[in-house]
């Protein structure tokens, strides 16, 4: 009697099995090291002394008070002015809506890393731009604000982070019924007092929801944390990974990977608040069956007040940032603005930039990774999303929550996670690109998964099912019928991964080496060398390059029916 096992069975098994080894074995192999006595790759012993050492002093403590805190007021600080924002332009006759619309989204196309360094340039003590003009112009005696303090990481973050709570609160008001607003109307009450009284209660599920997503961003972020924590010596979670990983000697692999369980725990507690708040939302839908439109506000003459106080907002927390960012990188040094500078604007960083062998290594390798990593991410995620959607078979949920797993492993978890997985198993991808490519792959898969996951959802079963019937083997059903009709949601998954491979600097800093090198970390590096103008000459190039990225998504998206909102 012959056991035959169909191709599609055979593909499933190996999709759990490749998933679990880019997800789970990594988060096993951190609680692994956290049970050694020696660093990965080397003979060691079993021990509790990391635990010990950890759980022995007060600085723990201080490390998961300084990350709450820091989450929870950058968050708040996002979620406030992105749903002051969307607010404006969903439901307000606030005149320009679409030049707010623009510049909320302008942030997207700005790395975290770049954006900390602007406001370093903005608001240091010594040399910020804004503390000079405070000085200089207006009389104080000492400068008003300073970067480097648990406000100015809040502040620093918040500000970069104002564009995710601003298109989800967007969607909510732009779904909400109308009625509701009418009956406050007719029963006389004004435009502040219904937002307050209807639209604020209306929303409070939606607004938990984000904030909970904006504070477990907030956990994982390392950006802001190095720029300005470190040199501030205010620690959180991911500072202190990457600090014992890179400054400490030899490196700290064990008493890291210690910190890594705990801060992976908080993650894993916001997301799981989270995924409960999601599901909680939909008791209180606000969105009926009657088609409708909702209404915009009238606000008389205080719309020119909406106007004044969003371009206010959006010209201090997006517009001064670039700013800043473009005009150093036309001086030969960093100082505040005078009439010599202004005779000394060159192009000389760029032509520095340009001509240096590092940089064109790192666009390489960050297009090679880049490209490749999103490809392979979007694929694995289209093949998931398909069984998960369309198929019955017995763990297809399991296969769905272990690739939505890295949504909650902070970035440097996941570069300290492959450190030990490579280091340890007998695969030579250490120090080279190959490790990036997979890094990007685990902790990006649930991006993609989503988009396509949305996109399978609206393909009705009967398209296949007629494929099958005409004797079309699955192969070619899925990737004649279904990838053409998911390709714009796979094109959205696609892009975003890639927009992310040139924007994030949590895994790059941990398992980037000469040679190997992507754009944030030369960013980086320049930074943590004084650089400045060069810093903001490739960080300037930088934000050109991911404009053209945006905009050839954008085009994409009309070409194949994406349609905006």
């Amino acid at each position: 009697m012959s056991l035959t096992v169909s191709p599609r069975k055979l593909l499933f098994v190996s999709l759990i099995a490749l998933v679990g080894y880019l997800t789970l074995l990594p988060l096993f192999m951190v609680v692994f090291g956290t049970l050694r006595d020696a660093a990965p790759g080397t003979t060691a012993s079993f021990t509790l002394s990391n635990y010990a050492r950890a759980f022995g002093g007060v600085e723990i403590l201080w490390l998961l008070a300084n990350t709450v805190v820091f989450a929870v007021g950058a968050s708040l600080l996002s979620l406030t002015i992105g749903t002051w924002l969307a607010w404006v332009t969903e439901r307000t006759d606030t005149p320009l809506r679409r030049v707010i619309y623009f510049l909320v989204l302008a942030p997207f196309i700005v790395p975290g890393v770049l954006t900390a360094i602007s406001w370093v340039m903005l608001l240091s003590p010594k040399v910020g731009l804004i503390n000079w003009l405070a000085v200089n112009l207006l009389g104080f005696s000492e400068p008003p604000f300073n970067i480097y303090s648990m406000e100015g990481m809040i502040w620093a973050f918040g500000a970069d982070n104002i564009t995710l709570p601003f298109l989800l609160m967007a969607a909510a008001f732009r779904s909400m019924d109308p009625s509701l607003e009418e009956a406050a109307y007719a029963s006389g009450m004004t435009p502040i007092r219904t937002f307050w009284h209807v639209n604020f209660k209306l929303m409070l599920p939606s607004i938990m929801a984000v904030s909970l997503l904006l504070f477990v961003r907030g956990l994982e972020t390392f950006e802001a944390p190095a720029v300005i924590g470190i040199p501030a010596e205010i620690k959180v979670f991911s500072s202190q990974i990457y600090l014992a990983l890179s400054v400490t000697y030899p490196p700290e692999y064990n008493l890291a990977s210690t910190y890594a369980v705990v801060y992976l725990l908080v993650a894993v507690l916001g997301i799981v608040f989270y995924l409960r708040a999601t599901s909680v939302t939909g008791k209180f839908t606000t969105i009926t069956g009657r088609g409708f439109r909702p209404r915009k506000h009238s606000l008389g003459r205080w719309r020119y007040l909406t106007l004044g106080l969003s371009l206010i907002v959006l010209l201090i927390l997006v517009v001064l940032p670039i700013a800043i960012v473009f005009w150093v990188s036309l001086l030969p040094f960093y100082a505040p603005p005078s009439r010599y500078l202004l005779s000394l604007m060159t192009v000389d960083n760029y032509r520095a930039i340009i001509q240096v062998g590092s940089f064109h290594r790192a666009l390489v390798n960050n297009l090679v990774v880049g490209i490749s990593s999103a490809t392979i991410a979007v694929l694995l995620a289209a093949t998931i999303a398909w069984f998960v959607v369309r198929t019955k078979f017995w763990g297809r949920r399991l296969l769905d929550v272990v690739a939505f797993t890295p949504i909650a492993i902070p970035g440097v978890v996941m570069g300290l996670a492959l450190i030990w997985v490579y280091l340890t198993l007998p695969i030579p991808v250490y120090g080279t690109l190959w490790i990036l490519g997979i890094a990007y792959v685990s902790k990006f898969i649930p991006i993609a998964l989503r988009a396509c996951h949305s996109a399978i959802l609206q393909i009705h079963p009967e398209l296949e099912e007629a494929a099958e019937l005409s004797d079309r083997s699955w192969r070619r059903t899925f990737f004649r019928i279904v990838i053409p009709l998911i390709l714009p949601g796979v094109l959205v998954g696609w892009f975003y991964v890639l927009t992310l491979t040139f924007k994030v600097l949590s895994l790059p800093i941990l398992l980037s080496h000469v040679g190997t090198e992507v754009l944030p970390m030369v960013i980086y590096d320049l930074y943590s060398s004084g650089r400045f103008p060069e810093v903001c000459a490739l960080g300037t190039i930088l934000i050109g390059l991911l404009t053209i990225l945006a905009g050839v998504s954008r085009m994409a998206a009309g070409r194949f029916g994406v349609q905006e909102g």
